[in-house]
C-alpha cells in the first residue's frame, strides 16, 4: 500500500519529535523527578499517548481546512510536499490559521529533506533558520524542545479519557491493595459498606464481595481523577491529597465514601503506596491546558470505559447521546423554568438545560440555580457537579459562588417513603431531622410557596456548612472539642441573620440536636475526611421533595425489571404499579406485572409531580415498539398512563428509535407528556 507523500512526512516527524522529547524530557526527570516530566515519558511510550501530544488536522476557527500538527500547542507545523509551497505555508499561518499559531512559540514547515522554523513573535513570525533535516534535527534537540517547558494537551474528552486510561488497570490493583490493608479499618469499612449499600439495591445478594471491591476501586480512581482535574482547571494548586480530595475547591464535589482513602495517610506502613497514587493522578491533571476551555461531559466518557459496558447495563445505567438530550430538550420551553433530573447521573440534561437557559437570555447563575439533580450513586453526584461547574466557567470564566443543585438522593425511595440514603454515624440524626421537618411542615410552621424557595434555602445552607467544616477543619484538625465549637459558632454566626423561617427552624434543630458535634466526630473518625456537606444536605432533601413541584421533569432513568430490582421498598413499588394496572385490566395484572420495569414507576411519579411536563427515554419493548405486538412490558405502563391523565388534560408524543442509539443491544424509545395539552 502506497502512502501519500504528505503523511510520509507526518509519520517522520512524529517520530523525529518522539525520539527528541524521550531523550530532552529523560534527561530532565534525571534532574527534577518531576510529576509532569514523568507523565510525558509515560504518554510518549504508548501510540495513543503520543497521539494527544501532538494533536493532528486541526481545525481553526470557522476554516474547512486544518493545519498539519501542533505540538503541545507550543510547535505548530504545516507539511508541503514541495519546497515551493513554503511561501504559502507562511502566509496561511499569517492569515487563516493565525489564531492558533499566535498561542504558539514556533511555527515549522518541512517537506522533511528542507525545513524552515520560525518563532512566533509580537504581531509576526520571526524566521530563525531555513535548513536541511540534519540541523533541523539538531535545534530541535539543543534549543527549541528544551524552551518549551511544560507540554500540555487540549481539554478534549478523548484527551482525558487517553491520559487517565493509561496504566489505570496498574493503578486500580495499587489502589486495591491499599484498600485490603484496611478495610477493616474503622475509619474506612463504614465508608465501603454505606457504599455497598448503595450498589446492592440493583443487585441485591447475587454478587460476591470482590465486585463491589473492584467498582469501588473504580469509582475512588474517577472520583479522585475528576477532583485533581477540576481542581487544576480552576488554576489552584497545593498538597496531592487536597487536589485528589477536593479541598481546594470552593465548592464541595466530593463525597467522603469515595474519600476513604485520605484515613491511610494516617497509616505509616501505606501511606507512601496512597501517595505514588496520588502523585500519579495529579501529574495526570497537570498536563492538561485547561485554560484553552473545555467540553461538556468531559469525565462521562472516564466512567465509559472504568466501568465495564455489561456492569453498566446491569446498574441500567444506560448514558444519553447528546443529539438525543437536544431532541428531547426541543420539546420544551426551559427558560425561567426548574428542571430536575431525578436520575441525573453525569448530569448531561443538566448540563444542556444550563446552556440552553444561558443562549436564551438567562443570568448564568439564575440558570445553574434553575437546574436540579439527584442521584443514588456518590460517583455520579461529585461527577454532575464538576461538570456543571466546568459548564459554568465556560460562560462565567470563574468558579460560580453557589453549589449546583447536585444531591445524594435514592429518588424512588423517596418517592416510595423511605427517607435519605444510611450513613453509619448520621443514622439517628438522619431520623430526627426528617420527623423534626415533617411535622413542621405538617403543622405549617414553616411556610415553603414554591420550588424557588427550597432551592434558595438549600443552598445558603450548604454554602454555610461547606465553609464553616473547611474552615474548622484547617484551625483544629482531628480535635474533636475544637472542631465541634468551630463548627456550631460559624454555622450559627453566618445563618442567624437570615430571616428565613426554615432557617431559623433548621439552627433550632441544629442546636438541639448538636449536629455540629456529629460532624466533629465524622470528621475524626474517618481520618480528616471533611466532605460532609452535600451528604447533610441530602438528609433534609426527601421531605422537602413532597413539597417540590419542578416546572420539568427530563430523565433516563434506570431500566430495572420489577422483578429484579432489589430495594427495602421493592414490595411498595409492586403494590403501587399492581393497583394502577389493576384498574385497566383486573386480574391480570399479575401476569402483566412480570414484564414491567422501574422506569414505568419513574415515570408515573414525575407526571404526579411535575407541573408542565414530562421527558422519559425507557425501553422501548416498556414504552412503543411499532414493530412488535405489544409486550407486558408496554401493557404496565399504558395502564399506569391511563390512570394517571384520565382527569388531566394532557398531550402524549412517543417516539420510537429502530436502531441501537446506546450501542448495547436494547433499542429506547421516548415519551414526551405536556400537561394542559400546551407547551412548545
Amino acid at each position: 500500500m502506497s502512502v501519500k507523500p504528505h503523511e510520509n512526512i507526518r509519520v517522520r516527524v512524529v517520530e523525529l519529535l518522539k525520539k527528541i522529547m524521550i531523550d530532552v524530557v529523560n534527561k530532565r526527570y534525571d534532574v527534577s523527578k518531576d510529576l509532569q516530566s514523568y507523565m510525558l515519558l509515560k504518554l510518549l511510550e504508548t501510540p495513543e499517548g503520543v497521539t494527544i501530544l501532538m494533536t493532528q488536522e486541526i481545525y481553526v476557527g470557522g476554516e474547512r481546512k486544518t493545519i498539519d500538527m501542533a505540538l503541545g500547542g507550543e510547535i505548530v507545523f504545516d507539511f508541503k510536499s514541495h519546497e515551493q509551497e513554503f511561501d504559502d505555508a507562511e502566509r496561511d499561518a499569517m492569515g487563516k490559521y493565525w489564531s492558533l499559531v499566535s498561542r504558539a512559540k514556533f511555527f515549522i514547515t518541512t517537506n522533511w529533506n528542507k525545513w524552515r522554523i520560525y518563532r512566533v513573535a509580537g504581531a509576526g513570525l520571526q524566521l530563525l533558520e531555513e535548513c536541511n533535516k540534519e540541523r533541523a534535527e539538531e535545534l530541535l534537540k539543543t534549543q527549541i524542545i528544551p524552551q518549551l517547558g511544560t507540554i500540555r494537551i487540549p481539554p478534549t474528552p478523548n484527551n482525558i479519557e487517553t491520559l487517565y486510561k493509561l496504566e489505570y488497570e496498574r493503578i486500580l490493583e495499587s489502589l486495591r491493595r491499599v484498600f485490603d490493608a484496611v478495610k477493616e479499618d474503622p475509619r474506612v469499612k463504614p465508608l465501603y459498606e454505606a457504599y455497598k449499600g448503595m450498589m446492592s439495591l440493583f443487585y441485591g445478594g447475587e454478587r460476591s464481595e470482590d465486585f463491589y471491591i473492584d467498582l469501588f476501586m473504580r469509582h475512588t480512581y474517577m472520583h479522585m481523577a475528576v477532583l485533581a482535574s477540576l481542581t487544576a482547571s480552576l488554576g489552584r494548586v497545593g498538597r496531592v491529597e487536597d487536589v485528589c480530595s477536593g479541598s481546594l475547591i470552593n465548592i464541595n464535589i466530593a463525597l467522603p465514601y469515595l474519600n476513604w482513602w485520605r484515613a491511610t495517610l494516617f497509616n505509616r506502613n501505606i501511606e507512601t503506596h496512597m501517595r505514588k497514587i496520588l502523585e500519579e493522578v495529579v501529574a495526570r491533571a497537570s498536563i492538561v491546558e485547561w485554560s484553552l476551555g473545555t467540553t461538556e461531559d468531559v469525565f462521562r466518557i472516564l466512567y465509559e470505559f472504568l466501568v465495564e459496558p455489561r456492569v453498566r447495563r446491569e446498574l441500567g445505567e444506560y448514558y444519553t447521546p447528546i443529539w438525543l438530550v437536544e431532541m428531547m430538550l426541543n420539546e420544551f420551553d426551559v427558560k425561567d423554568k426548574i428542571i430536575l433530573d431525578p436520575f441525573c447521573g453525569s448530569g448531561t440534561f443538566l448540563v444542556k438545560t444550563f446552556y440552553r437557559k444561558v443562549n436564551e437570555g438567562e443570568d448564568p447563575d439564575k440558570a445553574l440555580d434553575e437546574v436540579v439533580g439527584f442521584d443514588i450513586n456518590p460517583l455520579a453526584v461529585a461527577v454532575a457537579r464538576a461538570e456543571l461547574i466546568i459548564a459554568y466557567l465556560r460562560v462565567k470564566g470563574r468558579e460560580p459562588e453557589n453549589p449546583p443543585h447536585i444531591y445524594h438522593v435514592d429518588t424512588l425511595a423517596t418517592w416510595f417513603g423511605e427517607g435519605s440514603i444510611s450513613v453509619a454515624g448520621l443514622e439517628n440524626l438522619a431520623k430526627k431531622a426528617q420527623a423534626y421537618l415533617q411535622i413542621l411542615l405538617n403543622l405549617n410552621q414553616i411556610k415553603l410557596d414554591n420550588a424557588f424557595q427550597i432551592l434558595a434555602v438549600l443552598r445558603d445552607i450548604e454554602k454555610t456548612l461547606t465553609y464553616s467544616i473547611r474552615f474548622s477543619y484547617h484551625e483544629c484538625q482531628l480535635d474533636p472539642g475544637c472542631l465541634e465549637e468551630r463548627i456550631e459558632n460559624y454555622v450559627i454566626k453566618s445563618l442567624s441573620d437570615l430571616k428565613n423561617q426554615f432557617i431559623q427552624k433548621f439552627l433550632e434543630h441544629y442546636k438541639n440536636h448538636k449536629v455540629a458535634k456529629s460532624i466533629a466526630d465524622l470528621i475524626v473518625k474517618h481520618g480528616g475526611n471533611e466532605v460532609w456537606s452535600v451528604v447533610l444536605l441530602s438528609i433534609y432533601v426527601p421531605v422537602l421533595m413532597t413539597r417540590f413541584k419542578p416546572a420539568i421533569i427530563i430523565t433516563n432513568p434506570p431500566w430495572i425489571p420489577v422483578t429484579e430490582y432489589k430495594a427495602p421498598y421493592s414490595e411498595k413499588i409492586r403494590d403501587y404499579m399492581t393497583k394502577k394496572v389493576e384498574k385497566s385490566i383486573g386480574k391480570k395484572a399479575a401476569q402483566v406485572m412480570t414484564g414491567a420495569d422501574i422506569a414505568a414507576v419513574a415515570l408515573s411519579k414525575s407526571i404526579e409531580f411535575a407541573e408542565e411536563g414530562v421527558g422519559f427515554i425507557m425501553n422501548r419493548d416498556q414504552l412503543f415498539n411499532h414493530r412488535q405486538t405489544t409486550s407486558a412490558g408496554i401493557i404496565a405502563t399504558y395502564c399506569i398512563l391511563e390512570d394517571l391523565l384520565k382527569n388531566v388534560d394532557a398531550r402524549v408524543k412517543l417516539f420510537d428509535f429502530d436502531f441501537d442509539v446506546f450501542q448495547h443491544g436494547i433499542y429506547p424509545a421516548v415519551i414526551i407528556v405536556k400537561k394542559g395539552g400546551g407547551g412548545k
